[in-house]
């Protein structure tokens, strides 16, 4: 199983026949609210992440401003 995300223009013509479609396929729908992605971690699972990144960068582990720069050039 698998979650995807999307944004369906529920007022348009083609969003409202999508849904429809949609709906006829036993697919669960799940509306999420405006400007809220969902999160994969819960608050305690970010916060010892961030604890730990915190401490790497006390001791100077971790990447340079610049080496991150260019592995985010690469996603795109």
């Amino acid at each position: 199983m698998a979650t995807y995300a999307m944004t369906i223009d529920e007022r348009s013509t083609q969003g409202r026949a999508l849904l429809t479609y949609l709906g006829t396929l036993n697919i669960k729908l799940q509306p999420l609210t405006r400007g809220v992605a969902p999160c994969q971690f819960s608050k305690e699972e970010m916060k010892a992440m961030l604890a730990e990144s915190a401490a790497e960068a006390r001791k100077g582990l971790g990447t340079s401003h610049e080496d991150f720069k260019r592995e985010m050039a690469s996603w795109l």
